[in-house]
């Protein structure tokens, strides 16, 4: 046993690295397995700890407006680095892994994360937003922009962002708490949409599922034209509405107030659900199973 611990111990290394930054660089990191979790702090510097193999290094190499991390493996294979990375809050941010759990907290440049299996959370986010991630979930708040997210096989939730929004998975629910745009297109096969915003005078929203319930917070004082179909559910509202023009395939329209938002809501298998804002959305089918 005290053999193993030794080895076990010598078979370990650790990267601690300060590089200054001028204001402009990127940060680019690639990690075929392993944490990545990046932190902000007041200096124009990037400090990169890493906990990897001894058969394992890490380079930090400044490039022409980007500072690029990669490992490197002294063979043909390459094992799992954790990553803790301390970066200026000003600092954009491409993170790309195969097997990678990404975490950033208070990032106020662009964000791009693109993992194969791996959970993405980040806070924070300033211009160009993109999430991907084919096997994890993704959750982004607090963040201003264009925003891009993609899933396949899990969930998506977004809370106290601002600016033009899409969001599509396949196997999943999308959750959208307190979003604030005038462009939202959210779409899953396989689950839930809930959204709960103002709805913006002009906008454009789009919520669409093939095998799910579809939820929308609609604030008082809401100017939109709504159109609404569902194939195999029922429609629901907990307020009163006027119903226009009802045909035999379950599509229906209204008009609140003068009209001038479009919000466009279609479901195959499910249900819609209007609501007034701090009302409870029907549970996801994840949640439903942990019930």
């Amino acid at each position: 046993m005290l053999q193993y611990v030794l080895f076990a111990a010598l078979a370990l290394a650790q990267t601690d690295q300060t590089v200054p930054v001028q204001k402009g660089t990127r940060l680019d990191v690639n990690n075929f397995s392993g944490d990545v979790k990046i932190t902000t702090w007041d200096r124009d510097a990037v400090r990169v700890e890493a906990d990897h193999s001894d058969r394992q290094s890490v380079d930090v190499r400044p490039g022409e407006q980007r500072l690029i991390i990669r490992g490197n493996s002294r063979n043909s294979g390459m094992r799992s680095i954790d990553y803790a990375i301390t970066v200026p809050k000003w600092m954009s941010i491409t993170v790309n892994g195969n097997y990678t759990d990404v975490t950033m907290e208070g990032v106020g440049g662009d964000v791009n994360v693109e993992t194969t299996r791996g959970d993405i959370n980040v806070s924070g986010g300033v211009g160009f937003i993109s999430l991907k991630s084919v096997q994890g979930s993704i959750s982004l708040s607090h963040a201003n922009g264009r925003i891009d997210i993609t899933n396949v096989n899990d969930d998506i939730h977004v809370a106290d962002v601002s600016g033009d929004l899409t969001a599509g998975t396949t196997n999943g629910a999308i959750t959208l708490e307190r979003v604030d745009s005038s462009n939202v297109d959210a779409y899953t096969v396989n689950d839930n949409i809930t959204y709960d915003g103002p709805i913006r005078d002009k906008g454009v929203y789009r919520l669409t599922s093939h095998n799910g319930a579809i939820s929308l917070a609609v604030p008082d004082r809401t100017n939109a034209t709504m159109s609404i179909r569902t194939y195999n559910g029922g429609f629901r509202s907990s307020f009163p509405v006027k119903v226009e023009d009802q045909n035999s395939r379950r599509r229906f329209s209204m008009t609140l107030g003068d009209g001038s938002a479009r919000v466009e809501i279609e479901t195959f298998n499910g249900s819609i659900a209007l609501r007034r804002p701090g009302e409870a959305p029907p549970a996801n089918r994840r949640d439903r199973g942990r019930d």
